[in-house]
């Protein structure tokens, strides 16, 4: 009897010691950066581009970056960080100045001089099936509540042919 109880305990430390997930990476987890909120993870797809919110920092009165300062001209700053993951066979560019920021007080492109202070690219070229991070910068109103982004890769078919028309994809951030 004593054995038997000595081994029960064991048997499950043995299975998950020995139990493997093998077909996911693992990428160990970052700290948030200051004044931004992690975001649950869900991904949107427009063609084979997804797209997902990570964090999102909002009302950011001036931009610092380490040539220029910017002070918000609507109110306040909103950063989104992004993963864009690539899963067609071929390279594929994406414009980011497309991606718009949904509010109670409309939709807003990203902020270009925002974007250039903070350094971000205003578009990615991703290799095939490859992920990369990137931040969305956004002057809206103070009063605006955020809703969503709206996001476009100008999908394309099989040969790589741009189709005619790109319906986006809607992330929800609230």
């Amino acid at each position: 009897m004593t054995t038997v109880l000595l081994l029960v305990p064991l048997i499950p430390l043995a299975s998950a010691c020995g139990g493997h997930d093998d077909d996911h990476y693992r990428v160990p987890a970052r700290a948030v950066r200051d004044n931004e909120h992690p975001l649950p993870y869900r991904e949107v797809g427009d063609g084979q581009i997804v797209f997902a919110a990570i964090g999102l920092s909002t009302g950011l009165t001036t931009i610092t970056g380490s040539h220029a300062d910017l002070p918000s001209r609507r109110g306040g700053f909103t950063r989104v960080r992004m993963l864009a993951e690539n899963r067609y066979a071929t390279f594929h560019k994406v414009d980011l100045d497309r991606q718009l920021l949904v509010t109670s007080r409309g939709a807003y492109p990203p902020d270009v001089d925002a974007m250039r202070v903070k350094r971000q690219p205003t578009d990615i070229e991703l290799g095939s099936h490859d992920r990369l991070e990137f931040d969305l910068m956004y002057d809206v109103p103070k009063d605006a509540r955020i809703e969503a982004l709206r996001l476009y890769s100008s999908p394309t078919d099989d040969l790589g042919v741009e189709l005619p028309h790109d319906p986006g994809a809607e992330l929800p951030l609230r």
